[in-house]
Formats: C-alpha cells, sequence, structure tokens
C-alpha cells in the first residue's frame, strides 16, 4: 500500500449547546487515510461516528481543527469550492439507498457525472463499466422500485465509485439489509477497494463486518482509537 495520504483530520472537535449546557460530540480526533486503505469505524449509537463522517466530507463544520481532502483544507473553502471538491474526490453510501426513483439503474449510477456536467454518452458508458462491476448490467433499465434492497444498495456503491474518487465514506451502508444480504454488499465494497484501489470509511455496529477491515477504530466518549 501506498503512503499517498489521501484525508486527514487534525484535533477535529465538534460540540453544540443544549438547553444551555455544552456537548461534546467528538474531542480532538486525529487520522488519516492512504491511498487503496479499509478502514471499520465502529462505536455505540450517539458516539459520534455518523457526525466525524460527515465532518470528513464536509456536510458539517467543525467546531475547531481541521480536515485535509488530498492535502486541501475543506474548512477553509467556500460552500460552491466544498461541492465541487466533493464530487471530484469523495463518494458517499449511506444506509438508505437515496436513489432517484423516476431514473433507472444507469442513470442513477451515471447521475453524480451528468451533475458536473460531463458528456452524456461517456457519463452512460462509465455508468455502464461499474453496473458490470457490481454484477447487475440485467438490471441496466428497471427503476429502483423494481430493484431488491441489496441490488439497491449495490447501484448505490456503483454511483459512489462511478466519479472514480479517491475516498469511499459509508455510513452504515448494510444496516438495511437482511445479513445475507448485508455480507454480499459488505464484500463487494472491499473487493473494489482492492480493485480499484479506493480508500475506504466504513461507519458500522457490526462488529463482524468492522473486523474484514485493514484498520478498526473505536469511538468511545467522542475519543477515537485503534
Amino acid at each position: 500500500m501506498s503512503n499517498n495520504v489521501v484525508l486527514q483530520c487534525q484535533d477535529l472537535k465538534k460540540s453544540y449547546q443544549d438547553a444551555g449546557r455544552k456537548v461534546e460530540v467528538l474531542k480532538g480526533v486525529d487520522f488519516q487515510v492512504s491511498a487503496g486503505e479499509s478502514i471499520s469505524i465502529i462505536g455505540a449509537s450517539g458516539s459520534g461516528k455518523s457526525t466525524l463522517l460527515h465532518l470528513l466530507g464536509g456536510l458539517d463544520s467543525s467546531t475547531s481543527g481541521d480536515v485535509l481532502i488530498n492535502g486541501k483544507s475543506i474548512q477553509r473553502m467556500s460552500a460552491k469550492e466544498q461541492g465541487l471538491w466533493r464530487n471530484q474526490h469523495l463518494g458517499f453510501i449511506y444506509q438508505f439507498h437515496h436513489l432517484l426513483p423516476e431514473f433507472t439503474a444507469l442513470e442513477n449510477i451515471a447521475m453524480p457525472l451528468f451533475i458536473r456536467g460531463d458528456n452524456k454518452a461517456a457519463s452512460l458508458q462509465a455508468a455502464r463499466s461499474m453496473i458490470e462491476k457490481v454484477g447487475l448490467s440485467d438490471r441496466e433499465t428497471h427503476k429502483p422500485a423494481e430493484l431488491s434492497g441489496g441490488e439497491r444498495q449495490r447501484i448505490a456503491i456503483a454511483r459512489a465509485l462511478v466519479t472514480n474518487p479517491l475516498c469511499i465514506l459509508a455510513d452504515e451502508p448494510t444496516g438495511n439489509l437482511d445479513e445475507e444480504n448485508a455480507e454480499r454488499v459488505y464484500q463487494m465494497m472491499l473487493d473494489l477497494n482492492q480493485e480499484l484501489q479506493t480508500s475506504l470509511i466504513v461507519v458500522t455496529h457490526d462488529k463482524k463486518l468492522a473486523s474484514r477491515a485493514e484498520r478498526q477504530l473505536s469511538i468511545v466518549g467522542g475519543v477515537l482509537s485503534e
């Protein structure tokens, strides 16, 4: 594995006021992710693991500290710059697939490329190559409602990977699936992480799945440890 650092957070803190009381969600998190690495983050409900993922993706802003994506601080960017940087370098997978119901599987995968204004034919070609990687070429023209839960999540993975991002941020990506589908989807994410050398950060409460990432981190009381 290369030492090329794709994502880094430095002394990241997040707190908020609740009825006049300061609640510290993250108490100075430091870690970095190298190219092609797979990392799982586990923690109890409410431990701050989803908050951390949102900060890493620039979807929320920290109270203090910094997040660097491909060497650039996202805290210092405007909202528009953050959006462009995210689209270029990050992919997101959530517990719920967030596919657009009126579009086909193929169009859903191509959507991040359409959004950034890429050529339509080239975008669909890239989407076709990704749908093949997740083993759903025969579902190209199906709408999300015509797909099973596991298939929808595989399409969501293909959509996250279609921009060829440096890093995928996945928040409980198998939380909505039965055990067999969860196993299949998680293995596919690890396989594609290896094949494409896209770094993978997965937040999960499933210790069995978490143990299969190269590095396991846990978050307790707002502190992240290996």
